[in-house]
């Protein structure tokens, strides 16, 4: 659920809307002008502004989010249009808007839209290739892994220009042999940052990147044309865009997946990606839509329609209103890896095998914890008052001689009666993930393991202490951090320079200040004796 912010000065419309938003656990308030919406901005914070170009008054919808902007940096927006403008997709993109939807528009796009714009997580680089050249000292090797400045500018620079030319596809405003080659440019790019990790590198990288957004928005169209991407196959791309079925962070990836067939088999996000980006046309209606597998009912293709592996939102005949992802699998033998990886721990159950395909039933996020925790986040007593018993319950499995190291607000139910609990608890995804640095070659994309994981192949009760530690940060400001860059200090916290970057942002936590470095310290020596301690320690402090 989110905080949302709609301008729309057509009374009815936006009523229609805020209904609809309503239903998905939204919280809505609504402006009718630009600067009222501002104002509004001044007073709370807010998730996400949806707002029309063409609103009553001196302020347009582009000029409101500019001007939203600077009181809420990270505020989403979403601009919505039913006239042809040629400079609105411009000004939008220039500042970052994340979606653009043109009027008429049916209510499925805009509940798609909004669910994409939310659940966007920026990526940070893959430094696992800098391993091996990294010091001996563990803490220095977390440093130089978990952060460096340049490497993160550069994924932010590139996120932000393919952010700019997702959106002038959404909008139309630039054709699709334009768009075309831009892309091309973009190729080049991506393989010339694929070719060599060298750091050094990293900030004539960054100006070339941020030339070709100039490039972009200015509209100079440039002269490049691929010698792998067709006219044909970017029209599909291109259509899939406008469609919804692929957004800015599929394209993203697309270079990368195109060029490096072994990236596509690292993981099931990867080899969906691809085929949903570069899989070909296909016209008949899905096969599966509708259908009852083990007493769940594929509801919504959530993956791309051309995909052989298919992603559905199901929902279970005897708990209807809880959401769950159904993924079918073909039964030939060149899936049978990745059957085998998706099934090999408790990440995914195998349902049954019928109509030539395996269907895996993945753990539902309906109620979770991430997908129900305000945006504004919670005051620090209601974050432990929600988190206690999972604290409880982890010293439960510290008892029976169990430890996780690794999981997040995805893994804890927050069911809309009792006490959060976690629904998940493993050691699996440390170990793979400890597994993956070791070799040098796989890509870590969520943090969710304690530190040690870089050096620790076990994790140890002190690790889930540094989970729990960043989910009651994450807890107290909504799931996100305040500042990207944050997601990296969380893993260096006792280091100067971490400690400083949290800095601006721990009085918010208030008794559970220093809780929380105690908990998620990036030594284990640092952290409590015991859990028990610290749920005594935080008790006494409220």
């Amino acid at each position: 659920m989110a905080d949302i912010l709609l301008v729309e000065d057509d009374f009815n419309f936006r009523e229609i809307l805020e209904s609809i938003l309503g239903q998905f656990d939204h919280r809505v308030t609504g402006a009718e002008t630009a600067p009222e919406a501002v104002e509004k901005a001044r007073a709370r914070a807010f998730d996400l502004l949806i707002s029309d170009v063409r609103v009553a008054g001196e302020l347009d919808g582009v000029e409101g989010l500019r001007q939203i902007r600077k009181l809420q940096p990270q505020i989403r927006c979403i601009i919505m249009t039913g006239y042809s403008d040629i400079d609105a997709p411009l000004r939008a993109a220039s500042l970052q808007a994340d979606d653009y939807l043109l009027k008429p528009f049916r209510m499925p796009a805009l509940v798609q839209s909004v669910r994409n714009v939310l659940n966007f997580q920026p990526e940070f680089p893959n430094l696992l290739r800098r391993l091996g050249a990294a010091p001996v000292n563990a803490a220095d090797k977390a440093r130089r892994w978990f952060y460096d400045a340049h490497l993160q500018q550069l994924q932010e620079q590139r996120e932000q220009a393919m952010k700019q030319l997702f959106l002038l596809i959404r909008s139309k405003r630039i054709k699709a042999d334009e768009a075309l080659r831009f892309f091309s440019a973009w190729e080049e790019l991506e393989l010339d940052r694929l070719s060599d990790s060298n750091p050094a590198r990293c900030a004539s990288l960054i100006v070339r990147y941020h030339a070709w957004a100039k490039a972009l928005l200015k509209l100079e169209i440039p002269e490049s044309y691929s010698d792998t991407l067709s006219q044909k196959s970017f029209e599909l791309i291109y259509a899939r865009v406008q469609s919804g079925v692929i957004d800015a962070t599929h394209l993203l990836k697309a270079i990368e997946l195109l060029h490096h067939p072994e990236s596509r088999r690292h993981d099931l996000n990867n080899f969906c990606t691809y085929n949903w980006v570069w899989g070909e046309g296909q016209e008949q209606g899905d096969p599966f839509l509708g259908l009852v597998v083990k007493s769940y009912k594929l509801t919504r293709l959530i993956s791309g329609p051309d995909s052989p592996v298919r992603l559905y939102e199901a929902q279970a005949e005897y708990q209807p209103d809880r959401g769950d992802r159904v993924l079918a699998v073909p039964a030939g033998e060149e899936w049978a890896t990745l059957l085998r990886r998706e099934t090999s721990g408790d990440k995914a159950r195998h349902l049954v095998s019928a109509h030539d395909h395996h269907f895996l039933l993945y753990r539902s996020f309906a109620t979770s914890l991430r997908s129900r925790l305000p945006g504004n986040g919670l005051e620090p007593w209601q974050a432990w008052n929600l988190l206690r018993p999972v604290f409880h319950q982890v010293v439960g499995f510290h008892n029976k001689g169990q430890s996780s190291g690794c999981f997040s607000l995805k893994d804890i139910d927050w069911p809309p009666t009792g006490d959060c609990h976690l629904s998940h608890f493993s050691s699996d995804a440390y170990r793979e993930a400890h597994a993956q640095l070791q070799q040098m070659d796989g890509h870590v994309t969520e943090f969710f393991s304690a530190p040690e994981v870089l050096y620790q192949p076990e994790p140890t009760p002190a690790s889930d202490q540094a989970v729990l530690g960043r989910l009651l940060f994450e807890t107290v400001f909504g799931g996100r951090y305040p500042d990207h860059s944050l997601r990296v200090h969380i893993r260096m916290l006792g280091q100067p320079e971490s400690n400083q970057a949290f800095a601006p942002y721990v009085e918010k936590l208030g008794p559970l200040a220093h809780k929380f470095y105690w908990l998620a310290h990036s030594n284990p020596a640092e952290r409590y004796r015991d859990l028990a301690t610290a749920i005594k320690d935080i008790d006494q402090a409220f």
